[in-house]
């Protein structure tokens, strides 16, 4: 309990039980804010600009609306969403809003890479032989954003090593995909929304 030593002299009460139940409130609070700053620098989330999100040009699928994707309700289904648009067009600006919503709302444990990191970081463990443990952490996420997907081409094994992220994540996991290519399907019989920009 790190806040009381420091700041239990600040709760005023009148009894001994109420000062006790604000102590233990101001701790779980306390707590909440901690875990929430953990899970966004865990998250690696982007930089966005501090403005509302432009909808108007977005094409939305028929029986799904704004909220169901920034409060992530997709995520409670093992709904996958793909942003698909032109550079520009605010596909990595609303990815980063869904995660910054479900963390602080919902204290989801979220994960965001471009698929040129996340490949070379693949590399990299499966070079190390830690390739078991990182796709442990991945099992651990609720969402996976994976950003930029066709930018860059990948190499055979890098594309194997994205494919066993995705296969992960199968049935189980959300995915956000943010693309300039159009994609139908992540994986064959996943549901995937696709979001046109």
């Amino acid at each position: 309990m790190s806040w009381l030593p420091k700041n239990y002299h600040q709760i005023q009460a009148d009894t001994h039980e109420e000062y006790l139940l604000k102590l233990f409130e101001k701790e779980v609070e306390n707590r909440h804010k901690r875990k929430i700053n953990l899970l966004l620098k865990q998250a690696a989330l982007p930089k966005i600009p501090d403005k509302p999100f432009d909808w108007s040009h977005i094409q939305i699928p028929q029986g799904i609306t704004k909220e169901y994707i920034l409060e992530g309700e997709f995520i409670k289904n093992q709904e996958n969403l793909i942003f698909y648009g032109g550079v520009g067009t605010g596909k990595t600006f609303l990815s980063t809003l869904v995660a910054l919503n479900v963390i602080r709302k919902k204290t989801m444990k979220t994960k965001f890479f471009t698929v040129a990191g996340l490949v070379n970081v693949l590399l990299e463990a499966n070079e190390k032989g830690t390739l078991g443990t990182f796709f442990k952490n991945i099992d651990k996420l609720d969402l996976l954003i994976l950003n930029e997907l066709g930018y860059i081409p990948l190499h055979k094994q890098g594309a194997e090593l994205l494919f066993q992220v995705i296969s992960i994540c199968y049935q189980r996991k959300s995915i956000i995909v943010t693309t300039n290519l159009l994609i139908y399907n992540l994986v064959s019989g996943t549901m995937c929304l696709e979001i046109q920009f």
